[in-house]
């Protein structure tokens, strides 16, 4: 029974992180009018947008993820947090230097997001073999 529940959860991440693709993807086929377009040249450029946008955004996602984990953001959120405690002075909070505030942010890691990549690969994947399609069945 324990072996289930990371395949499951697994699953769950991967199936969200696809329904998201899609929902992304039938936007960009929307806002492009697909469906009211006959030109055959249009629809698969078209299509291949639809791959490679939410691929990229995807990939991109990913890449600010590793970004946090690194520590990238650790200054500007902090400054945030000052700004935020010197304007709203009611507020109950904690005040800690930027040392403390930077060790706490390490504890909190997200880990397990490689699925934002696979699964931005596989999108932008299918996107270039349309790209190398569209370029083979229509040069110039």
């Amino acid at each position: 029974m324990n072996d289930e529940k990371p395949i499951v959860k697994t699953l769950i991440r991967y199936g969200i992180c696809t329904a998201v693709g899609l929902a992304l993807m039938l936007m960009v086929l929307l806002i492009n009018k697909y469906w009211m377009t006959e030109d055959a040249q249009e629809k698969l450029r078209i299509l291949c947008d639809a791959f490679c946008i939410p691929g990229l955004l995807l990939i991109l996602s990913t890449g600010l993820v590793f970004a946090r984990n690194e520590g990238a953001f650790n200054g500007l959120l902090y400054g945030l947090r000052t700004a935020k405690e010197v304007l709203l002075p009611f507020l109950p909070y904690q005040h800690m230097n930027f040392r403390e505030y930077v060790e706490k942010k390490a504890e909190k890691k997200v880990k397990g997001y490689s699925f934002l990549l696979i699964t931005g690969a596989v999108f932008l994947a299918v996107g270039l073999v349309l790209l190398i399609v569209y370029h083979t069945k229509y040069p110039g």
